[in-house]
Parts: structure tokens; sequence; C-alpha cells
């Protein structure tokens, strides 16, 4: 009996509200975030050590120079950046709606730099001491950007009564990204004097390198909001103003290096599967494919090294136009056409 009951209120209410439908829309919108309130997250970058240039993988990146000395950390987020949303929606009745929005994203490039000593082990550790040998030999630049595109699908709550021209209105969602991609860009260049030093080393192998690493994520999952002023000119046209914020951490899922040009010479092939591709996985053990926790890794396979993040957190503003459609709004500009 209750079952019944509440099936035929769920059927009421669902009756009421679409017989309350009010219109489609078609959203097109863009702008510009920054960095979440705090900004304390570390963008991520490549491992650049010449102590032990065999091991690759990312860290997170930070301005070096042995030379000042200086450590520091670079901050920020890959949400910082422009942006454009196409959504589609449907208003149940004149307060509240749903939309499945889809946002493109371009983040700003965050840059870095190291400056690195030539050094040479006195002490084995843990940890090992170093001792500086007297001249600087490695100055490399590294940069990196993010695109990406995500799924937005939201709840949308209008305070505004029929035939009200200006408006409220806020947003709640979540954001699940499904595609996306960072690209870095490393040069390094290596002082002439220790060449022949390192000659043998698949790091360097020469006096410039050009690099490029590709990472791709895997699922994610985060929460965005808006508030915003509407204004409606016509019954089918929707200008929006509004500020928005996302909390989101994407997951690698894998890792490439693309590019690896040796004093114009393309030199990828010379460092192997191992040293090209890379695995992501959430622990390692004696049976991953990683020469530090297996001595049996093997070489023609990618590395598995522990899953990096990439935070894409931001606060922000966008300005669109939104096209609503329905019966009666297209009768209503019908009308409106003929009365002029």
């Amino acid at each position: 009996m209750i079952r019944k009951i509440l099936f035929t209120v769920t059927l009421q209410v669902a009756f009421s509200f679409l017989m309350h439908a009010q219109y489609f829309t078609l959203k097109f919108a863009g702008g510009y975030a920054w960095p979440g309130i705090q900004n304390n997250e570390q963008i991520m970058g490549p491992k650049i050590d010449p102590f032990s240039p065999e091991k690759d993988g990312l860290l997170p990146m930070t301005n070096i120079s042995d030379t000042l000395p200086l450590y520091e950390p670079v901050h920020g987020s890959y949400g910082n950046g422009g942006n454009f949303t196409f959504g589609f929606g449907y208003m149940i009745n004149p307060y509240i709606g749903v939309e499945m929005g889809v946002s493109v994203l371009k983040s700003q490039t965050f840059r870095s730099s190291q400056t690195r000593g030539l050094t040479q082990r006195v002490i084995e550790g843990p940890p090992p001491v170093y001792q500086a040998l007297g001249y600087y030999f490695m100055q490399a630049n590294i940069s990196t950007h993010a695109l990406g595109l995500s799924l937005m699908p939201s709840i949308i709550i209008q305070a505004a009564k029929p035939g009200w021209k200006v408006y409220p209105y806020g947003r709640l969602g979540i954001s699940l990204p499904v595609f996306g991609e960072l690209e870095h860009k490393i040069s390094i260049d290596v002082d002439t004097i220790v060449l022949d030093l390192i000659k043998n080393e698949p790091y360097f192998l020469g006096k410039h390198v050009d690099v490029t690493l590709k990472t791709e994520g895997t699922v994610s999952i985060g929460v965005n909001g808006a508030l915003g002023i509407a204004y409606r000119p016509l019954p089918c046209l929707m200008i929006s103003a509004e500020m928005n914020g996302q909390y989101l951490v994407t997951r690698a899922k894998s890792s490439r290096v693309t590019q690896w040009d040796t004093d114009g010479k393309d030199r990828i092939a010379d460092r192997g599967v191992y040293r090209t591709e890379f695995n992501f996985v959430d622990k390692l053990d004696k049976n991953s494919n990683n020469a530090d926790y297996n001595p049996n890794y093997d070489k023609n396979k990618p590395k598995d090294d522990l899953r990096p993040t990439g935070p894409f957190s931001n606060i922000g503003f966008n300005v669109g136009v939104t096209i609503l459609l329905s019966k009666e709004i297209l009768a209503k500009k019908k009308k409106g056409e003929q009365k002029k």
C-alpha cells in the first residue's frame, strides 16, 4: 500500500513538473579563471637531476640554483587560464533546471629553471654527500601547460518570477574530465668542459637537448558551482554574467617522451622503451616494472611509477549567451515581431 502511494505521489510530482515545463536552453559562454584562494598546490614537472640521471619521473616543479643557492617550488593550478563552455539544458519549471555542460580549458604556461653544478659523491649515505668541483655545467629550462575537456552536469536554480527580465541564479554540479593532456617542454644546455664525462650518458647525450614529454589523465571527479545574474532582453534570449569556482585534482594515467633531440639530431631511440614510456600506478612492489623495486625489470616495457596528480581548481568568471527554445517562447517572439 505504501509503495502504491509513493508511486502515485511520484507520478503526480513528475506530471506537475512536466505540465509547468518551461524551455530548453542552448548556452555559449567564455571566460577566464585563476587558481583557488590558497594557491598552494604544486605543479608537476619532469625530473632533472644530474646526480642520478638514469632515473626519470614526474616531480613537483622547482626553481633550483646551486650558485645562489635557491630551491623554490612552483605553485599554481592548471585551471588557471581561458575557457569556453557549451551547455544544453532544460528548465523543469521557472525555478529549477538541469544542464549538461562541455567545457574546454587551455591553461596558462608555467615555467621553471635549474642551474646545477658538477659534483662528486664523497659519502655514500643515506643521504649521500656531494662535494662541488668548482664549476657549473647544466642549465635546464622547463615549461608546462594543460589542455582539457570536461563534462559538467549541473542543477540550476533561478530566483525568477515569470516575466522578470533581470534575476539571480545559481549552479551546482560535478566536473568529469574526459580528455586532457599536459605537455612539458625541456631545454638542457651542458658546458663543453664536461661533455667527455657524460658523452655515454643517455640523459644528456650532447651540448644541447630539446625534450617534449606528454602526460595523459585517467578517471577523476570534482565539483563546480557558480552565482550569476541573468538578463532577458527578448523572450528567446538570455545574457548572463557569473562568478564560478571548481575543485578538481586530476590523476595521471601515463606519460611518453615524444621528442628527444640532441644537438639537432633525433636520439629518442637511444633511450629505449623503459626510459621513453611511463605507466602510472598507485603502488610499487617487487612485481612492478621499476628498477628500484624489481631487479628483474624489463627494459623493453614501460616503466611503472607512482601516479602523480595535477591541480585544476580555480575561481573565475564567465559571460554567456543562452538561446531559449519552446513553442510558447517562439510564439511570443513571433507575436512581438507582428506587432512591430
